[in-house]
């Protein structure tokens, strides 16, 4: 009786999650800041940074990438830490800001089974 009482819930849940209309409004940050695309990147990955209603950015840094950005694009170091940081780009004289968040680089051998000799 209890887990049909669980899956019941469950499924409402679910379905008054899909029936929440989604605003579609942008958020200041979202249309006068940095957008920095993927938002969630591994250490030694490549970003491209851009700032709408702005022909092009100037220059664009964060204590995550490996330098600054060029062309729009940038790579996030291989150290860099798990946690989000401040972008802060330059379209002509106006500064503007937004943040990546880096995420754990899990490797390979950390996804395998420790013994690989099991069939």
């Amino acid at each position: 009786m209890r887990l049909v009482s669980v899956i019941i819930l469950g499924t409402a849940l679910v379905a008054v999650g899909l029936l929440a209309p989604g605003t579609g409004d942008a958020t200041p940050a979202e249309r006068d800041g940095v957008s920095v695309r993927p938002e969630i990147v591994k250490p030694g990955e490549r970003v491209r940074v851009s700032v709408p209603r702005c022909d092009g950015v100037r220059s664009a840094t964060s204590a995550a990438f490996t330098g600054r950005a060029v062309d729009g694009a940038a790579t996030v170091r291989p150290n860099a830490e798990p946690r989000t940081y401040a972008v802060v780009a330059y379209c002509g004289s106006r500064k503007v800001t937004g943040e990546v968040r880096v995420a754990e680089r899990h490797g390979w051998p950390d996804l395998l089974p420790a013994d690989r000799n099991v069939r």
